[in-house]
């Protein structure tokens, strides 16, 4: 069974890629949650900034590693983030944008 992983970092939004979803505005500089599903609890950074790559994050920085316990999920402080959970598990990843502020 995979795992989801959550890599946390910031980037620069350059264009759209491979993935179809709502596109933030070009050149803009977001904080990032990039929910990852692997086979291990491993931190695999290359293909964590592949996929964020494929988001349209070409130029990432400060990013995190964090496994992603689902249990959590029924929590009220995680519950907003079952879908991205739900999403990695069935399409490999799932990425959270907040406007840095």
């Amino acid at each position: 069974m995979s795992i989801v992983a959550i890599y946390g970092f910031e980037g620069r939004f350059d264009g759209p890629e491979e993935h179809e979803y709502r596109y933030p505005e070009v050149g803009a500089v977001h904080k990032c949650m990039l929910f990852l599903a692997q086979e291990s609890g491993a931190e695999l950074w290359d293909l964590a900034q592949s996929e964020c790559q494929k988001f349209g994050f070409k130029e990432t920085w400060s990013m995190s590693f964090g496994l992603l316990k689902p249990e959590v999920l029924n929590t009220d402080g995680y519950r907003k983030f079952a879908a991205y959970y739900e999403e990695a598990l069935e399409d490999g990843s799932s990425l959270a944008i907040y406007p840095k502020s």
